[in-house]
């Protein structure tokens, strides 16, 4: 009878040692949990995350909140944009995997100037300037996606500076007017180029006069754009001649048909500054031809001529596109020279500057999330300033120093 009470209790006893483990063990651990969350909670309040992204991808729909912020582009609007863009950013948009830009003040200032346009009236020139690696180009880019998302019709140089550089090119004696020479090769590119920019766009397009290319060929009244464009890069040697063509075309339907038509030139200065005996254009016979002379350079700057109506022209001058004795300054004045000046006047100037110190730490964190930038100092505040110290803020410098922390 004791043996058995003496279980009883043994029993009993064990039960309790064991329930009083349990909740001292619950007790020890229930301070270390709390303190992680407060850890956690108080690393999330020292470092927020900066912003540097929006998820607005239409660019008709930032504002000056959106300033600063990468947006994505889609992959059917950057095969718009993309021979626009230059090498070294479709480089890096590569290795990023995503094809991103930036918004800039000096875009949603053009756009607004674009949303409350008469197009009825002559065409408004419109030119950005500004220091080498400024962002000129892009704040284009943005402007010509804007566009294309309303339909307008892309009539778009990448660079000008190409058409009158006397890299080895073909160079022949134009079809039409015997004192002008055609860039067979540059025309065909061209045409490539718009064909692509305005897919879809061109359909129902037809000329409203006929042009003789031979005694046998001709392009009848009612003949498509796409026919011209086939048949100029069939027919190279009529390229630079459907290039006229169908640029006249739209100056004269632009009206007539309601179309709305954009003119982007990239490098403008390039058609008014005459290039030095060693780097300009040539003939066969080695006389250096005037960019004047050009087909292609004399049919642009009919478009840029403000004698018609239903469209706008966005210039951008670059220092490069002038001899390395003219780059001095960056002013309108000075790389357009006073033909070039005076042919453009009156424009409405837009100042592209270098980043703000919210771009830049915006540009560094997107580089910094992409692991473009991998030395561990290049991520700490101190880096950061050192980083918008060295490039001055400048959008090609900075992006050159990062690709090499």
């Amino acid at each position: 009878m004791a043996a058995s009470i003496r279980q009883k209790l043994s029993s009993v006893a064990s039960r309790t040692n064991s329930l009083l483990r349990k909740s001292v063990t619950s007790i020890e651990h229930t301070p270390c949990v709390c303190s992680c969350y407060s850890t956690a909670a108080k690393r999330l309040e020292q470092e927020p995350r900066t912003a540097f992204r929006t998820n607005e991808t239409d660019p008709r729909k930032h504002t000056i909140d959106h300033v600063g912020l990468y947006y994505s582009v889609p992959d059917e609007e950057m095969a718009v944009l993309k021979t626009g863009v230059h090498p070294w950013h479709l480089r890096m948009m590569k290795s990023f995997n995503e094809s991103c830009m930036m918004v800039r003040k000096p875009a949603l200032e053009l756009k607004g100037y674009l949303d409350k346009l008469n197009l009825k009236h002559p065409v408004p020139r419109f030119l950005l300037y500004g220091r080498r690696g400024s962002g000129k180009t892009m704040t284009m880019q943005h402007t010509i996606q804007c566009c294309h998302k309303n339909g307008w019709i892309i009539v778009h140089v990448p660079w000008a500076g190409q058409w009158v550089r006397g890299w080895y090119k073909e160079v022949a004696v134009s079809t039409y007017k015997p004192d002008r020479y055609d860039l067979p090769a540059d025309s065909a590119e061209w045409l490539n180029h718009f064909r692509a920019q305005n897919q879809g766009k061109l359909t129902g397009l037809k000329t409203t006069s006929e042009y003789i290319w031979t005694k046998r060929e001709k392009a009848e009244a009612g003949t498509s754009f796409d026919e011209i464009i086939n048949f100029g890069l069939s027919r190279l040697k009529f390229s630079s001649d459907c290039v006229g063509v169908l640029l006249k075309e739209l100056r004269e339907q632009a009206e007539l048909k309601g179309l709305k038509v954009l003119v982007a030139v990239d490098s403008v200065n390039a058609f008014y500054v005459q290039w030095n005996q060693l780097n300009a254009l040539k003939n066969i016979e080695k006389k250096k031809l005037q960019p004047g002379e050009i087909s292609l350079v004399h049919n642009f700057k009919k478009m840029l001529n403000p004698d018609w109506t239903h469209g706008v022209a966005i210039c951008a001058v670059s220092e490069e596109a002038n001899d390395e004795d003219r780059r001095e300054n960056f002013t309108p004045v000075y790389l357009l020279g006073q033909e070039g000046f005076e042919a453009l006047d009156p424009f409405v100037p837009i100042f592209v500057p270098e980043y703000t110190e919210k771009e830049a730490l915006s540009n560094i964190n997107y580089f910094i999330d992409r692991n473009w930038i991998q030395n561990a100092h290049g991520k700490t505040d101190e880096g950061k300033k050192e980083l918008m110290f060295v490039s001055n803020r400048n959008p090609f410098n900075l992006a050159k120093i990062c690709a090499q922390s």
